[in-house]
């Protein structure tokens, strides 16, 4: 999310990253300098509880007019191997769209498309598109002919550009696809006490949400 601030002030600012997430420095290409380190500053969060995460980070920088502002994360980052393999792995798929049914371990309880939801995501997706499902080994839904799992970043950014349509839940992978400038379809629970949807969804014609009742 850092990466809708730094947008506005390209290559003016340092991102921390700890040493565990030092692969994602990538993500802040041409953006701003990256420094590895365990004493990380972090930002403040400035408005209120139910806003958007980034447009809380905004508010640091331009104060209430941060709510005018477009808090979607951008990512530039490119290197010619990844696009050549992007593009020899899409040569028989036409069509393509990016199927993502699960998110991270740790939130899988509340972000996970239901299985039988996800299915008929799935199949609604086939009807029309080549899926290419997307996910972690750590939570796998065994689904689809075209299976990526555990896709390096680099290829999985420039996979995502070149594909550009997005259906799945709401986790990392939609903000990437964000990111890029891609189409996505979000699947996400019904608001409550361990999701509120205003803090993670966008406000843009590219974006699309549905939602299903937790029980």
């Amino acid at each position: 999310m850092l990466t809708a601030v730094v947008k506005y002030f390209p290559n003016q600012f340092t991102i921390q990253l700890p040493p565990e997430k030092q692969r994602f420095s990538i993500l802040f290409q041409d953006l701003a300098k990256v420094e590895v380190t365990s004493d990380i500053k972090t930002l403040t969060d400035l408005g209120p509880c139910g806003e958007h995460y980034a447009t809380r980070k905004l508010r640091n920088f331009f104060g209430d007019d941060a709510g005018l502002l477009d808090n979607r994360p951008l990512v530039l980052y490119s290197d010619i191997e990844s696009e050549k393999w992007a593009s020899e792995y899409l040569k028989d798929k036409p069509n393509p769209a990016i199927v993502v049914p699960t998110c991270s371990p740790q939130w899988k309880s509340v972000r996970n498309i239901p299985e039988p939801i996800a299915r008929n995501v799935y199949k609604q997706v086939e009807a029309n598109y080549t899926p290419i499902v997307c996910q972690s080994r750590a939570n796998f839904l065994d689904i689809g002919e075209h299976q990526l799992t555990d896709l390096d970043l680099k290829k999985y950014i420039c996979l995502l550009r070149r594909v550009g349509l997005y259906f799945g839940c709401n986790t990392g992978d939609e903000h990437l696809m964000t990111a890029v400038g891609g189409r996505t379809f979000v699947y996400q629970p019904e608001d409550h006490h361990l999701f509120v949807s205003s803090e993670w969804n966008y406000q843009h014609p590219n974006s699309t949400y549905y939602t299903w009742r937790v029980s």
